[in-house]
């Protein structure tokens, strides 16, 4: 006699591209929280490290193959083979941690609710670049315009409803998908109880630039003032006062006004992203740090609207 199909079986698709340090600890993490209907699916990007030997460990994962694809098209491929209901993109450098499963099936109960998940959670003995960046995560449920893609799950209905992730896309699909998903009505919650550790977070200032000028690739993707998000509008404010301030240079060097005045130009919009973190959070540990990091966030940021702008502009010379 067949076993009824149960009404939430979870398929597991986890990307990987020379995740040897990440995968074993990932898959073992999940494991424990899958429940009869589910499944896990590996997908790797063309990987030349030791990834494939190690997922070869676990027989009961299924592995692909998508090289030289980006992140959204190696997702998206993954979910083409899902036999789940609910899609869990959990990335490899992430564990879920106990509960994990019980606490997303809790929120999709709600069948007004299409997808759920939440803001990664730092490992024990976090870096201050780590600690900084990561400051606090939501105590409480509460509905969110996006879920961070390395911690989603999605019903599948919804997720093929919006065809799924934009794969010209280099980062920013997440942000991209919520956004779609809300467009058409479906409900999106950030549960802190569908909790999962990120391990492979920036650790250091040269880390921490890197890996915020490979997030800032997509940024200006379908972008325009209806769907502009708060982060784009404080960068282009950020881009605005910086040229305000070289603007003030040959008065600083004539003396007729004081170096303060190009730096506090400079320093708006760090320092009120940091002042409403504060009042978000209330922590003032890591205040300075802060600075430093959203200094260089939006310093990163600039330059990528810059490139785009002048690419754009060259493009349609004649």
């Amino acid at each position: 006699m067949d076993q009824p199909t149960p009404r939430f079986s979870i398929s597991f698709i986890i990307p990987v591209l020379n995740g040897e340090m990440y995968m074993a600890g990932c898959l073992e993490h999940i494991r424990r929280e899958m429940a009869p209907g589910d499944e896990i699916i590996v997908v790797d990007n063309g990987s030349t490290d030791n990834t494939k030997t190690i997922v070869a460990r676990f027989p009961e994962v299924k592995l692909l193959t998508h090289p030289k694809a980006t992140i959204a098209a190696v997702r998206n491929f993954g979910a083409k083979s899902a036999k789940g209901n609910l899609l869990a993109f959990i990335d490899c450098d992430c564990l879920v941690c106990p509960g994990w499963r019980r606490a997303a099936i809790d929120v999709l109960r709600d069948d007004t609710i299409a997808a759920t998940g939440s803001h990664l959670d730092l490992p024990d003995n976090p870096t201050w670049v780590e600690a900084a960046w990561i400051l606090a995560r939501n105590t409480v449920a509460s509905p969110a315009g996006y879920i961070p893609s390395g911690n989603f799950v999605v019903r599948s209905a919804a997720f093929r409803a919006v065809s799924g992730f934009d794969e010209t896309m280099i980062t920013d699909e997440d942000t991209d998908i919520g956004m779609r998903l809300c467009r058409q009505g479906f409900g999106i919650i950030n549960a802190p109880g569908v909790r999962a550790i990120h391990l492979g977070n920036p650790k250091t200032i040269a880390q921490f630039v890197t890996k915020e000028k490979w997030h800032s690739t997509s940024i200006v993707k379908n972008v325009t003032w209806r769907t502009m998000d708060k982060p784009m509008v404080m960068t282009l404010a950020f881009l605005a006062l910086f040229v305000g301030a070289l603007a003030c240079m040959p008065a600083v060097v004539l003396g007729t006004i004081g170096v303060l005045v190009p730096v506090t130009l400079i320093l708006i919009v760090p320092l009120v992203t940091v002042l409403y973190r504060l009042y978000q959070f209330g922590k003032f540990k890591y205040v300075v740090h802060q600075i430093i990091l959203y200094l260089l966030f939006y310093s990163v940021r600039s330059m990528t609207v810059l490139e785009h702008f002048f690419r754009k502009r060259n493009r349609v010379r004649p």
